[in-house]
């Protein structure tokens, strides 16, 4: 994916690169089809709606490489559907779990980060899926420390829906940032020939 990989190749010198092997965020799971249904998230710290990357990333969506004014381009587009249930999270203030991959920094602070499902992306160079990653902003003034290698829970308000620039589909999610936990505990670096873990 052409967008993502030029996100990639600044946040890595950002982050000077992993220290620690790829591991899924706690609900990394194969995708499967959402239910049918009106199921609203869990509220949790008042009035953020906790969510995570299976709900977002739980449907097929074929991200095309021509522009959107290309007929193939369009036909394609008419064919991907985000489901009900996630567009239901558009404008919702919400809590989501995952990983930050610096792209923007300001005065020493990140003010522009994606929130990934997990690090391979950083770590291994693979493309995550365009509903695997958040695109985040935070409000002018209020940048945060990196925290690379570690799993955290963004809160802010979502945005769900194309996003196009320069006629190319850029991502499916963005986020007006709030604030960050503090780091959770990750889990422990894979031994040789051992499989990824959920995290605890």
């Amino acid at each position: 994916m052409k967008f993502f990989s030029l996100l990639i190749v600044p946040a890595v010198v950002i982050a000077l690169g992993c220290q620690s092997a790829a591991q899924p965020v706690k609900d990394s799971k194969p995708p499967t089809k959402p239910k049918a249904g009106n199921e609203k998230p869990a509220v949790v710290e008042g009035k953020y709606h906790k969510v995570n990357f299976k709900q977002l990333s739980s449907y097929a969506y074929e991200v095309p490489d021509d522009p959107i004014s290309d007929p193939k381009t369009k036909a394609l587009m008419e064919k991907n559907q985000i489901p009900e249930a996630i567009k239901k999270l558009d404008k919702q203030d919400v809590a989501i779990t995952g990983f930050m991959l610096p792209l923007r920094v300001e005065d020493g602070k990140i003010t522009e980060f994606l929130i990934l499902r997990d690090q391979n992306a950083c770590c291994n160079g693979m493309v995550p899926k365009i509903n695997e990653w958040i695109h985040t902003k935070m409000p002018k003034g209020k940048g945060v420390k990196p925290m690379m290698d570690v799993m955290i829970t963004f809160y802010g308000k979502l945005k769900v829906g194309e996003v196009f620039e320069n006629g190319y589909l850029i991502g499916l999610y963005e986020m007006d940032g709030e604030k960050l936990s503090d780091p959770l505990t990750a889990p422990s670096p894979l031994k040789p020939g051992e499989s990824p873990k959920p995290a605890n």
